[in-house]
């Protein structure tokens, strides 16, 4: 399903500020900003599935998902997102509401740096926010109108529907958000390579800068299910979570099949509301 925004605003970001860590936050509706919620619609359908992320030599725990997804009429119409602590209690949360399937209203908060990001649909229309921590100001600005624009957890519909392009090995281009720049930059995804995740065929594909800076900057490769749902198994990157000094962290992410069960409305609810806290 989602692959997160990508760790795209850190290619741009440059240095690592200190950061406090800040207080415990509860979530509030001021908090799902475009991501509205309401009641649960009648015959709505809800999945959840987990993931794990460690350092790159797979070694060092950083931090754990826990996505609940809502269908509305077998399509995806949201997503809570919980990133957890070692002990599972969760730090940082992100809310999706899918007004458009390829850039999505989404609203992340990160307890362990302050970071807030996102965009919201309001009566003057959708607009694009950063803020890097709890001292520096809010930065906020019209979201770009592109065709075809991608953000955030919009680049798995952009790998489901061009699937058979992608698999067929053409290379495309889009043009992906930025929150930290607010503003978009074009990027190329190409196939890699075909193999196996937990005895599961696997199709692999990579997302760099398109240009010049693609060949300095590193890349992120996700890895989907080869047949039925075309699920993410594995995001090997840049992560768009950093510790509390402000460093992304380069990340592997698993997402068992195993662990994805159908889950029901209470579950969203609770992961929409749950008190956030930096890890101890």
């Amino acid at each position: 399903m989602a692959v997160r925004s990508l760790a795209l605003g850190f290619l741009f970001a440059g240095g690592c500020a200190v950061y406090a860590a800040a207080p415990a936050i509860a979530a509030t509706p001021a908090d799902i900003h475009g991501a509205r919620q309401a009641a649960p619609p009648a015959g709505a359908e809800y999945l959840s599935y987990t993931g794990t992320a460690m350092a790159g030599d797979a070694t060092q725990f950083l931090y754990g998902e826990r996505h609940v997804l809502e269908f509305r009429g077998g399509r995806l119409a949201a997503r809570v997102v919980l990133y957890t602590c070692r002990d599972g209690s969760p730090f940082a949360r992100k809310l999706v509401a899918y007004v458009d399937s390829l850039a999505p209203d989404f609203a992340l908060t990160d307890t362990a740096n302050g970071m807030r990001e996102g965009i919201r649909t309001g009566a003057g229309g959708r607009t694009v926010y950063f803020q890097a921590d709890g001292k520096t100001p809010m930065q906020t600005g019209r979201l770009p109108p592109v065709p075809g624009l991608v953000a955030d957890a919009g680049f798995d519909e952009f790998v489901q529907t061009h699937w058979q392009d992608l698999t067929g090995r053409r290379t495309l281009r889009m043009r992906f958000l930025l929150p930290s720049r607010l503003a978009d930059d074009g990027f190329q995804v190409r196939y890699l390579r075909s193999t196996r995740i937990e005895a599961t065929p696997v199709d692999v594909f990579r997302l760099r800068l398109s240009g010049a800076w693609g060949w300095f900057l590193p890349g992120i490769d996700v890895s989907y299910a080869a047949s039925g749902d075309h699920v993410l198994m594995r995001y090997d990157g840049l992560s768009d979570l950093a510790d509390a000094h402000g460093n992304n962290f380069k990340a592997v992410i698993s997402f068992p099949l195993r662990d994805r069960r159908p889950s029901d409305a209470a579950a969203m609810q609770a992961a929409q509301h749950a008190p956030l806290a930096p890890c101890k």
